[in-house]
């Protein structure tokens, strides 16, 4: 029965999202989707399952060669397309739409990434202020309190990311964690990451069935570090277009807390309420700490 599987029932269209792509192309049963809202680790988790796949650490100096952020609203949709059909390797994709806006196989492995929304918020705010091009900056103004309120309380127009609100990312986390039950979807926490490295090296590669050695596994870790994916980024942009002049700005400080010196207690405390309108109390205890016990 349809009713059992997600469905591709809406279509995202804007200045940053266009998935009008997932018409143009055909999945295959061994790909894998990193999908996530903007800025909760979606380059990490890529960059591992390349890894992985791939069985060579270092894999994120070509990430954005061979791992396309498929339905991106600014690039050409049409060569993106031609590239993905064309491609023959075991395919990586990223997106940042929610479930029922892309293409849904029960051969293929999703991975839902997130991490806590007051991170997302300042690491997207540091991302977008560092843009060569003006895609959001409206969405963060210089006062900071004044682009925290938009966040709390302006509704996303379609449910997308293109406005990076506080309802996008909790719907986009809504619409994974839904059908959280079935075998090819998985939710990954930034915060698992942050504490456990292996462990999700080693939960991912068992997902993706990659039964490499252990020093292997070992090398890809080291691999997926903060500082060495940092260093890598700053190697491998020099001779790509980007929309930023320093790759360096894309990994910000790989932090969290980063809210805790920009809001007051009365703000936080808005937030706190705001969240827990939007979300069940379970739900918000894993948006914002992933498997640890707070």
């Amino acid at each position: 029965m349809t009713g059992d599987l997600p469905t591709r029932s809406k279509i995202y269209q804007g200045r940053i999202t266009n998935s009008t792509i997932w018409d143009r192309f055909a999945l295959r049963p061994d790909d894998t989707l990193v999908v996530t809202p903007p800025k909760c680790g979606t380059t990490w988790v890529q960059a591992i399952v390349l890894m992985l796949i791939h069985g060579r650490p270092g894999m994120d100096k070509v990430l954005d060669q061979i791992s396309l952020w498929v339905d991106c609203g600014f690039r050409d949709i049409d060569a993106r397309a031609a590239t993905m059909t064309a491609q023959t390797h075991r395919r990586c994709i990223k997106s940042h739409t929610p479930l029922d806006g892309i293409t849904f196989d029960p051969a293929c492995t999703y991975f839902a990434v997130y991490r806590h929304p007051l991170d997302v918020h300042f690491s997207m705010r540091r991302f977008a202020l560092a843009m060569n091009v003006d895609l959001m900056k409206d969405r963060f103004p210089d006062a900071i309190s004044e682009g925290f309120r938009m966040y709390l309380d302006d509704a996303s127009k379609d449910g997308g990311n293109d406005d990076m609100t506080l309802d996008s990312i909790t719907y986009h986390y809504q619409s994974f964690r839904r059908w959280a039950h079935l075998p090819n979807v998985h939710l990954v926490h930034y915060a698992d990451l942050k504490r456990d490295l292996k462990g999700q090296v080693l939960r991912i590669a068992e997902i993706l069935g990659c039964d490499h050695p252990e020093n292997l596994i070992d090398e890809i870790v080291e691999g997926a570090r903060f500082d060495t994916m940092k260093a890598n980024a700053r190697e491998a942009v020099q001779d790509q277009k980007s929309v930023l002049d320093n790759a360096e700005t894309f990994f910000a400080s790989g932090t969290n807390n980063k809210w805790e010196k920009h809001l007051t207690p009365d703000e936080v405390a808005l937030y706190d309420r705001r969240i827990r309108e939007l979300l069940p109390e379970d739900d918000v205890r894993w948006l914002e700490w992933g498997s640890a016990t707070v």
